[in-house]
Protein backbone atom coordinates (compact mmCIF):
# COMPACT_ATOMS: atom_id res chain seq x y z
CA UNK A 1 0.00 0.00 0.00
CA UNK A 2 2.56 2.61 1.24
CA UNK A 3 4.22 1.86 -2.05
CA UNK A 4 1.28 2.57 -4.38
CA UNK A 5 0.65 5.80 -2.51
CA UNK A 6 4.41 6.89 -2.25
CA UNK A 7 4.08 6.33 -6.20
CA UNK A 8 1.03 8.53 -6.75
CA UNK A 9 2.79 11.28 -4.57
CA UNK A 10 5.95 10.99 -6.70
CA UNK A 11 3.58 11.00 -9.90
CA UNK A 12 1.73 14.10 -8.61
CA UNK A 13 4.71 15.90 -7.53
CA UNK A 14 6.67 15.12 -11.03
CA UNK A 15 2.91 16.36 -12.97
CA UNK A 16 2.69 19.38 -11.18
CA UNK A 17 6.98 20.37 -11.35
CA UNK A 18 6.13 19.65 -15.28
CA UNK A 19 3.08 21.93 -15.42
CA UNK A 20 4.86 24.82 -13.61
CA UNK A 21 8.34 25.08 -14.51
CA UNK A 22 7.25 26.55 -17.91
CA UNK A 23 5.23 29.30 -16.30
CA UNK A 24 8.08 30.22 -13.05
CA UNK A 25 11.35 29.81 -15.73
CA UNK A 26 8.85 32.65 -17.95
CA UNK A 27 8.16 34.87 -15.35
CA UNK A 28 11.45 34.85 -13.85
CA UNK A 29 13.22 35.25 -16.99
CA UNK A 30 10.71 37.95 -18.04
CA UNK A 31 11.28 40.01 -14.51
CA UNK A 32 14.81 39.74 -14.91
CA UNK A 33 15.17 41.43 -18.17
CA UNK A 34 12.11 44.15 -17.38
CA UNK A 35 14.10 44.88 -14.27
CA UNK A 36 17.18 45.65 -16.15
CA UNK A 37 15.65 47.71 -18.70
CA UNK A 38 13.92 49.36 -16.09
CA UNK A 39 17.28 50.08 -14.24
CA UNK A 40 19.04 51.39 -17.40
CA UNK A 41 15.81 54.29 -18.33
CA UNK A 42 15.57 54.50 -14.29
CA UNK A 43 11.51 53.70 -14.20
CA UNK A 44 10.89 52.23 -11.42
CA UNK A 45 7.43 51.00 -11.44
CA UNK A 46 6.00 47.70 -10.47
CA UNK A 47 3.10 48.33 -12.55
CA UNK A 48 5.67 48.17 -16.15
CA UNK A 49 6.56 44.41 -15.67
CA UNK A 50 3.07 43.16 -14.84
CA UNK A 51 1.70 43.55 -18.40
CA UNK A 52 4.47 41.19 -20.08
CA UNK A 53 4.49 38.77 -17.21
CA UNK A 54 0.50 38.58 -17.97
CA UNK A 55 0.94 38.25 -21.76
CA UNK A 56 3.49 34.99 -21.00
CA UNK A 57 1.32 33.12 -18.58
CA UNK A 58 -2.23 33.33 -21.41
CA UNK A 59 0.13 32.56 -24.04
CA UNK A 60 1.88 29.87 -22.00
CA UNK A 61 -1.28 28.34 -20.81
CA UNK A 62 -2.99 28.12 -24.26
CA UNK A 63 -0.19 26.75 -25.70
CA UNK A 64 0.52 23.93 -23.21
CA UNK A 65 -3.05 23.90 -21.83
CA UNK A 66 -3.91 20.36 -23.58
CA UNK A 67 -0.94 18.88 -22.57
CA UNK A 68 -1.04 20.10 -18.83
CA UNK A 69 -4.73 18.87 -18.86
CA UNK A 70 -3.65 15.25 -20.37
CA UNK A 71 -0.96 15.41 -18.23
CA UNK A 72 -3.49 15.61 -14.83
CA UNK A 73 -6.02 13.26 -16.81
CA UNK A 74 -3.12 10.63 -16.89
CA UNK A 75 -2.52 11.08 -13.26
CA UNK A 76 -6.15 10.94 -11.86
CA UNK A 77 -6.95 7.88 -13.70
CA UNK A 78 -3.86 6.33 -12.45
CA UNK A 79 -4.88 7.80 -9.33
CA UNK A 80 -8.48 5.70 -9.75
CA UNK A 81 -6.69 2.82 -11.22
CA UNK A 82 -5.38 2.39 -7.89
CA UNK A 83 -7.75 2.86 -5.42
CA UNK A 84 -8.87 -0.63 -5.12
CA UNK A 85 -5.56 -1.39 -3.87
CA UNK A 86 -5.32 0.86 -1.63
CA UNK A 87 -8.35 0.05 -0.27
CA UNK A 88 -7.77 -3.67 0.20
CA UNK A 89 -4.45 -3.03 2.24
Amino acid sequence: MESIAISLMSDALKTAAVIALPIVTAIATIGVIIGVAQTIVQVQDQNVAFAPKLVAVALIASVGGPTAFALVQSLLVSAIRALPALAHS
